[in-house]
């Protein structure tokens, strides 16, 4: 699966569509930023709301030259592409309308971030086997 960086911002952003569900509800295809420095997953509490998300507590979160915030974590499955990750805890953003990607989703998929082609690929299992036996050699 191949998809265009978002070109809205100052510089294009990488990005994936993605479904999220769990038992009671569905939403998507939605836009996601993909952020490689984010350790969370950020969703909008909207989106979160239309699907029903089973609230997890609460967590701090220290965003990037920021003081901690204490943050709500929602309990959701997300999709992207034939990859399905069940039982992802993410942040709700009461504010935003942006969803990010981080690091605890971001690590489960096999990527292909092409900056000078400014798109995002999610790798087939033949082409990451084809890297992961060059790194053998």
């Amino acid at each position: 699966m191949t998809t265009p960086y978002q070109a809205g911002y100052r510089l294009p952003f990488p990005c994936l569509h993605i479904f999220l569900f769990n038992d009671t509800g569905r939403l998507g295809p939605l836009r996601a930023l993909v952020d490689t420095g984010a350790d969370a997953t950020i969703v909008p509490i909207d989106f979160l709301l239309r699907v029903r998300a089973e609230e997890s507590g609460w967590a701090g979160l220290h965003p990037f030259m920021g003081e901690t915030k204490r943050v709500q974590k929602y309990l959701i499955d997300i999709q992207v592409d034939t990859w399905v990750l069940p039982g992802i805890y993410v942040v709700a953003d009461p504010t935003g309308q942006e969803l990010i990607l981080g690091r605890d989703v971001l690590n489960k998929l096999p990527l292909f971030l092409d900056g000078p082609e400014q798109q995002t690929d999610l790798l087939d299992d033949a082409a990451v086997k084809r890297l992961r036996a060059r790194r053998k050699t």
